[in-house]
């Protein structure tokens, strides 16, 4: 699903990573770990192709993506969910608004999008407030409209940069099992963290970077 050949990709004065590969399967939940500066940032920008190869190959669900051109980005972008740390959620816009946002781009019909959205949001537990804005939810709330708005559209791929990095350890899991759960439909998850302690009991596979390089076991 997810494949890095010998990628090298920097920016800001060779700020990046170097020689990286690494393979993760379909329905596969993977951690990526390393401190500040280690380049997990960096491996989920590329995949999402806000930064470009210098060197090397990467396939995405099995399509090469390394010299992809910029008009196609936006399209092979629809198969990918992007979930940040500070959940980049529209503030005047409701829940159920800011949910269906990624559904509205792709043009599908009213009566469709009202029920993706309706079912999703029922899934993270958040039916109840689907009128609220953003500003009037929790941090937790907030990171799981901001993970409903990227399964709405069923990706192939999450993508997930440091998603809980300000919850408190109770919401951390939470967020963690939702998920997983997304991988029982067959979608990859790769989420960046430095935080050990907290993914240590899912056992699960984790990547482990250092100034941009894989940390070999």
């Amino acid at each position: 699903m997810i494949q890095f050949e010998n990628v090298t990709a920097t920016y800001a004065d060779d700020v990046g990573i170097f020689d990286l590969s690494f393979h993760i399967e379909k329905g596969e939940m993977v951690f990526l770990m390393g401190p500040t500066g280690a380049g997990k940032s960096t491996v989920l920008r590329t995949i999402y192709k806000d930064i470009l190869l210098n060197d090397g190959s990467l396939y995405i669900d099995g399509q090469d993506i390394t010299d992809m051109r910029s008009r196609k980005i936006p399209y092979y972008r629809r198969k990918i969910g992007m979930i940040f740390q500070d959940f980049r959620l529209i503030e005047d816009r409701t829940v159920f608004e800011n949910v269906a946002l990624p559904l509205n781009i792709l043009g599908l019909p009213n009566k469709e999008i009202k029920s993706k959205v309706s079912e999703i949001l029922e899934k993270v537990g958040l039916d109840s407030v689907t009128k609220m804005r953003p500003s009037q939810l929790s941090g937790g709330e907030q990171q799981r409209v901001s993970i409903a708005r990227a399964l709405v559209k069923d990706p192939v791929v999450i993508l997930a940069d440091e998603p809980t990095g300000n919850l408190d350890p109770n919401v951390s899991d939470e967020i963690l099992d939702l998920l997983e759960l997304a991988t029982n439909n067959g979608t990859s998850v790769l989420m960046s963290t430095h935080n050990f302690p907290l993914i240590r009991p899912r056992k699960k596979r984790y990547i482990e970077l250092s100034d941009g390089r894989l940390v070999q076991k």
